[in-house]
């Protein structure tokens, strides 16, 4: 028994990448155990990263602005990623420097890097910012490297800027409002909503939208938390992931109850290889479907679902635009290539045809919300 226990013990401290050195570290983000910077920077211990490494990288640089502010704001943002990495690769270096000197010199950043970094304005002046396979190009050797031990390492997280979600604001906002009144200095926060006339065939409506929508809203609460709320700036991706959990508005689904269209929703993220599932992200976004089906408050129930539907109908609408522009575009694509997500197109058609489709489906929920909304008030 004792010989057992010792050897299931010799196991646990074996590097889990390399699976034959001792292990001296663990990873923040995977808690994967290993043995040196080699085995971290490992091919195995890649997909830990890269996921996250795209969204952060490419979401982050692609900024809304393109005036002299943004570009500093871009260039300070490289200039951290650059000082704290010094800072992290240094750490580790030195903790494995007795046993790996050897390796660890060939890993070291060549002297000349930080003499670098003052041209980097210089070589981003001409740049499209909202292209992050432009902006890799720009990028030394040296600044790829440590962008990629930045994201490896977790610290990526700490140069993001905090989002704070548009359920939240708690505001007093009305769905359907008098061209006189005005909002509130807290409503401007929310984004807009998309105006849709009230459908006549509302009347005939099935008892169960109700239960759809909340399909609809709970795909989507996922998706605006798992893109940090930056989901139009990437619209294809952030479009397939959306109908790769959403069956009503992908295969027009019906539900039952809701009950049957949260799990629906639940089952596809965790049968999804490379999203989040762990505990915390799926009680994070089942959080936020909550808030968004309860709204600010009773008598205005309806106002932050019809935001949501306003904001997949937008983030429709740019795809359709990205793809139609960049259809035949050519150019430099190691960025898209080197961090490429690894969700399936395979069983999503992003037709022009079926992405209108797709929007006259939400526009008939928008009716149905702000239908809903008056027969309330009455």
């Amino acid at each position: 028994m004792d010989i057992q226990k010792a050897s299931s013990a010799n196991t646990e401290n074996i590097c889990k990448l390399c699976n034959s050195l001792p292990r001296l570290y663990t990873c923040p983000r995977c808690d994967i155990g290993y043995c040196s910077v080699n085995c971290y920077k490992s091919e195995a211990h890649l997909e830990c990263s890269e996921r996250f490494y795209k969204q952060c990288v490419e979401d982050e640089l692609k900024l809304q602005e393109r005036g002299p502010e943004s570009r500093q704001k871009m260039i300070e943002i490289l200039k951290r990623v650059h000082d704290q990495d010094l800072i992290n690769m240094q750490a580790l270096e030195s903790d494995n420097e007795d046993e790996e000197e050897g390796e660890m010199s060939e890993e070291q950043l060549d002297s000349d890097d930080e003499e670098d970094v003052p041209d980097l304005e210089n070589r981003l002046h001409n740049i499209n910012l909202d292209n992050a396979d432009e902006v890799w190009s720009a990028l030394t050797d040296a600044e790829k490297q440590e962008f990629e031990a930045l994201i490896k390492n977790g610290d990526i997280e700490k140069l993001l800027p905090q989002w704070v979600p548009w359920w939240t604001y708690h505001t007093k906002k009305k769905l359907v409002q008098e061209i006189e009144e005005k909002d509130d200095e807290e409503t401007k926060e929310l984004p807009p909503l998309i105006d849709v006339p009230i459908f006549t065939d509302l009347q005939k409506a099935s008892p169960n939208v109700q239960f759809n929508v909340i399909n609809v809203i709970y795909a989507y609460a996922y998706i605006a938390n798992y893109y940090n709320g930056d989901y139009l700036n990437c619209p294809v991706e952030a479009t397939v992931v959306f109908l790769d959990l959403c069956d009503n508005i992908k295969l027009n689904k019906i539900y039952e109850n809701p009950e049957s269209a949260i799990s629906s929703v639940v089952h596809k993220i965790i049968n999804c290889n490379w999203l989040p599932q762990d505990e915390q992200t799926l009680a994070g976004f089942q959080e936020a479907g909550n808030m968004i089906m309860q709204g600010p408050e009773m008598k205005n129930k309806y106002l932050y679902i019809a935001v949501a539907f306003s904001e997949l109908y937008r983030l429709l609408t740019a795809t359709k635009e990205e793809i139609s522009k960049n259809k035949n575009k050519l150019g430099n694509k190691e960025f898209s290539k080197k961090f490429t997500q690894r969700y399936n197109m395979d069983n999503i058609n992003l037709s022009k045809r079926v992405l209108l489709l797709y929007c006259k489906k939400l526009e008939y929920y928008l009716s149905w919300t702000k239908s809903c909304h008056i027969n309330m008030c009455m």
